[in-house]
């Protein structure tokens, strides 16, 4: 019984340092606070999953092998790291520095997370104290932006590099996982909840999801950001249609109708509006599809290499191509069919893996390209085929599991976060695959989230879960 009580403390501990340490992990100037909590937290985390498998060993719970195949998928990542500085290594100092900094405080993130997630399992509606945690570092975003948007006359006063977060990218990660986060938790928590945090629930939802598009829109101006939550949004809006009309085909409920209906106009209303504000404000969305399709042609246009001297080409349009579009298809491209396969291995270092393979295959390339701006094409180039299929195939194992969940949408033993973690999954999927997040804080997050969600998946109280 102790043991218990200090399980249910020790958990809601956890809950709350992943609230704060959500909320800082993309801010500028937090790093110090961010060793603490995941230094401290780790080992609480360790702890806190030993007392639950002692659980689970006294109750004679059998908890089937796939839901340990996601946590086993990041061991043996972290496992191939290990291994790639020990015997592949290019840049050991470099990938030595990454060792000590980034992929160990990725590790703690891990732990951090698979414990996290399992303490929520015990108390479900702590879930939203995670996605709190990054809206208050939206409110002191809003605190900054205001003054410059008083000073310019105008609710669109982007500022790259003078805000809170580390430039818009970064903003762009922590806005996708609260709207991914707040979007889930409503489609999983709703039906369990009372009429009063029902709309509660709602209510959250909206305010936290209209104030990370406001920032996309009006505070950074990022496409990847709207684009994101539109991709999602239309998902989502699928699906609750499809269900629309497979309630007519049973017995429908007025009432639940009526909920259904009013949540799928909120979806829509609120993606279409900054949507179309986003539009009229960058212009880069008119001529997007046309300036993919040059992109995509990197050997018939070599401009990608060094877009600084040799300029950008003409799209069918007979225009110059936008040229952050040009940049981030044309080195996706270049970097998943030609550089990747000439290293199947990576070459080690997540810092500007892209780069140093361009400069080394084109010694005429610019020497300032940073990124391919794909976490994932830049995780292929850094660690090889075996590190991304070990990180994403985690990420798919999770969506996968999540999925044979929802298909006993109508059975006992559905599980209560099938949704949430769904809907997670796929945006951190989608978030990776546009955004240069493949490094620093961008990487511990990655980890963190894909634990966290393998934890929510396990199928240990969710019986209880579903009746608190």
């Amino acid at each position: 019984m102790i043991v218990r009580k200090n399980s249910n403390v020790l958990g809601l501990v956890l809950i709350l340092m992943s609230s704060v340490l959500l909320g800082v992990w993309a801010v500028k100037n937090t790093i110090a606070l961010r060793n603490i909590l995941l230094f401290v937290g780790a080992p609480l985390a360790a702890l806190y999953c030993y007392w639950q498998y002692q659980e689970i060993r006294l109750k004679q719970i059998k908890i089937p092998i796939k839901y340990y195949l996601p946590i086993l998928l990041v061991l043996l990542m972290f496992a191939w790291v290990l291994f790639h500085y020990l015997f592949l290594s290019r840049f050991p100092e470099i990938q030595w520095s990454e060792l000590r900094s980034t992929w160990l405080r990725a590790l703690m993130a891990s732990i951090l997370g698979l414990g996290t997630g399992l303490a929520i399992l015990r108390r479900p509606n702590a879930i939203n104290f995670l996605w709190l945690g990054i809206l208050l570092s939206f409110a002191y975003l809003f605190y900054q932006y205001v003054p410059k948007a008083l000073a310019a006359h105008s609710l669109f006063a982007p500022d790259y590099d003078g805000y809170i977060f580390y430039g818009k990218i970064s903003a762009v990660l922590s806005g996708t996982i609260l709207i991914c986060g707040l979007l889930g938790t409503v489609l999983s928590r709703f039906t369990f909840l009372c009429s009063k945090a029902k709309w509660a629930l709602l209510a959250f939802w909206l305010f936290g999801t209209s104030v990370a598009l406001y920032a996309s829109v009006f505070i950074f101006d990022t496409r990847n950001g709207v684009g994101l939550a539109l991709l999602l949004f239309g998902v989502v809006a699928t699906g609750l249609f499809v269900r629309l009309i497979m309630t007519f085909f049973s017995k429908p409920s007025i009432q639940k109708i009526l909920v259904n209906v009013l949540f799928l106009v909120c979806l829509l209303g609120i993606g279409g509006w900054f949507g179309w504000s986003q539009f009229k404000l960058n212009p880069g969305w008119a001529t997007m599809f046309e300036d993919v399709q040059v992109a995509m042609q990197v050997d018939k246009y070599p401009n990608w290499q060094n877009p600084a001297n040799l300029g950008f080409p003409n799209n069918a349009l007979g225009k110059e191509v936008r040229g952050n579009t040009y940049e981030r298809v044309s080195w996706a491209v270049a970097g998943m069919t030609i550089l990747a396969p000439e290293n199947p291995l990576g070459v080690g270092i997540l810092v500007r893996p892209f780069g140093v393979l361009l400069n080394e295959k084109y010694p005429d390339s610019a020497k300032g390209i940073m990124s391919s701006h794909s976490a994932w094409v830049e995780f292929t180039l850094a660690f090889g085929y075996p590190g991304i299929l070990l990180t994403l195939g985690a990420l798919v194992m999770i969506l996968a599991l999540s999925f044979s969940g929802l298909s006993k949408a109508h059975q006992d033993d559905q599980h209560p976060f099938n949704y949430l973690v769904a809907t997670l999954a796929f945006g951190v999927i989608a978030l990776y695959t546009v955004g240069e997040v493949s490094s620093q804080h961008g990487a511990e997050m990655l980890y963190f989230l894909i634990t966290l969600m393998a934890g929510l998946l396990f199928p240990i109280l969710s019986q209880q879960v579903k009746k608190i």
